[in-house]
């Protein structure tokens, strides 16, 4: 009887041993990964060949959603935060021509400007002074003038009002104009008046010095020979193929005491305002900012400007100089207003925005190796900033979809590693407003600061202090 149980039970297990796989083929599959992400087509087509497994119904596929494209202020912030980690030093402001935002980052928060002050000072004076106001540099003489041998016995006298755009240029007109009248020959020394300003420098010597030696040809150094090589395709010296000048002995320079007699000869007149701005913000100079300045006020003045004309919130710009030297602030949302006033004050006059500010990619300057590549060069029109840690570029920027954009973008940190950072901003905004158009597509200018000025005769000159 053992024996048979023992056979019984070996039998049994042999059985077990044998259906074990055919078990495991009845088993419910286990789904994986692989069933939710195949397609419903697909997973209908399986069913139908291979037919339902057994056991407990498969769950149904979850339906993930389409992934949510990025927005325009998603990309930007995370380009920001990949390059400081932080975006509390980038303040950013971009506004539709009907005052819709298109983006906005910290746009209420005060940040250095740096040179795009240059803006509000030019924008303060071209309303103060006029867009063609040009500075007068006036020549007058003491002693007497023989007209039949064409010599002046005394002495020349110059007077300015602080004119930042007389330069050594503007004495080869000089020069001309009185060889044409008919004076040949001073006998005399050079007076030089107060207000007067030659290369930005104001000493009575170094004035006179230059004067000597520009309107005397036979003293000219290998400097004053260049000078005038280069400037003699400008249109102003289109008519002088060559310069004839006059000798002046002995030519010391002194300052001017105001007591001789004098008499008018000439006035010479700067170009109009707007075009020397735009060589100054083209090039971002400060020196000739802060003369310009001067004449609106200064600091205080351009401020004063800023909230009475362009209404700006007194809390929202705090300027210590009218260059950006030093230590100045605004915040993104008021240069935007004020780029948005100085396009709509200049529009008012028939002017573009392109004849007060450099058109990047196009015009020398500090804008000129910036936005270079064919989609943006000429597309954006506006000013830079830039001090030791600070970079700012404010302007406008127009757009295929959006039109005319206003922007703003003020930053602290190192403007080396800044300023590819704003060109990937405007380009992504462009992308975003269906790409950019050009705004301009030649260059507004000047070769010359004195490309536009005039050199007049006065109306006595002639007869005032005439030798008999």
């Amino acid at each position: 009887m053992k024996h048979l149980v023992r056979m019984s039970l070996a039998l049994w297990s042999a059985c077990c041993l044998l259906t074990l796989p055919l078990m495991a083929q009845q088993r419910p599959r286990v789904v994986t990964n692989d069933d939710f992400r195949r397609s419903p087509a697909a997973r209908a087509a399986h069913s139908e060949v291979h037919g339902s497994p057994s056991g407990p119904a498969a769950p149904l596929e979850e339906v993930q959603p389409p992934p949510v494209p990025l927005t325009l202020p998603d990309l930007v912030t995370a380009r920001l935060l990949s390059h400081s980690r932080s975006v509390q030093p980038h303040g950013i402001y971009f506004e539709a021509l009907d005052g819709t935002p298109v983006l906005s980052l910290n746009e209420g928060l005060m940040y250095n400007p740096a040179s795009v002050t240059k803006v509000m000072t030019s924008m303060a004076a071209l309303e103060s002074l006029g867009v063609n106001y040009r500075y007068p540099t006036r020549i007058s003489y003491t002693g007497a003038i023989d007209w039949s041998t064409g010599t002046l016995m005394g002495d020349l006298v110059f007077s300015g009002e602080q004119d930042p755009s007389f330069v050594t240029e503007s004495l080869f007109l000089i020069g001309e104009k009185l060889y044409e009248m008919g004076i040949r020959n001073i006998q005399g020394n050079l007076r030089i008046g107060s207000g007067m300003l030659l290369n930005l420098r104001s000493q009575p010597a170094v004035i006179g010095s230059e004067i000597l030696t520009t309107l005397d040809r036979s003293r000219w150094t290998p400097k004053t020979e260049a000078v005038w090589n280069a400037v003699r395709g400008v249109k102003a010296f289109g008519q002088m193929p060559v310069y004839h000048g006059i000798t002046i002995s002995p030519g010391t320079a002194i300052a001017d005491d105001h007591t001789t007699p004098r008499y008018p000869l000439l006035e010479y007149r700067s170009s109009p305002l707007l075009k020397i701005l735009k060589s100054i913000n083209a090039y971002s100079h400060n020196e000739m900012t802060h003369i310009v300045g001067a004449r609106v006020g200064g600091a205080a003045g351009v401020r004063q400007y800023l909230i009475e004309k362009v209404k700006l919130p007194p809390q929202e710009v705090y300027l210590q100089t009218t260059s950006g030297l030093g230590q100045n602030a605004i915040t993104p949302r008021a240069t935007v207003r004020l780029m948005r006033y100085a396009v709509n004050w200049l529009e008012r006059r028939n002017i573009s925005l392109g004849e007060l500010l450099p058109i990047a990619g196009i015009d020398n300057g500090t804008l000129q190796r910036r936005f270079t590549n064919p989609d943006l060069m000429g597309t954006v029109i506006g000013k830079t900033g830039t001090l030791s840690s600070t970079s700012a570029l404010a302007g406008i920027l127009y757009t295929q979809k959006r039109g005319l954009l206003f922007f703003a973008i003020l930053e602290r940190g190192s403007p080396h590693s800044l300023r590819p950072l704003q060109e990937e901003i405007i380009s992504m905004v462009a992308a975003d407003s269906g790409g950019a158009l050009p705004l301009a597509l030649g260059s507004e200018m000047s070769p010359s600061l004195c490309e536009e000025a005039e050199v007049m005769e006065r109306a006595a000159a002639r007869t005032a202090g005439t030798s008999r």
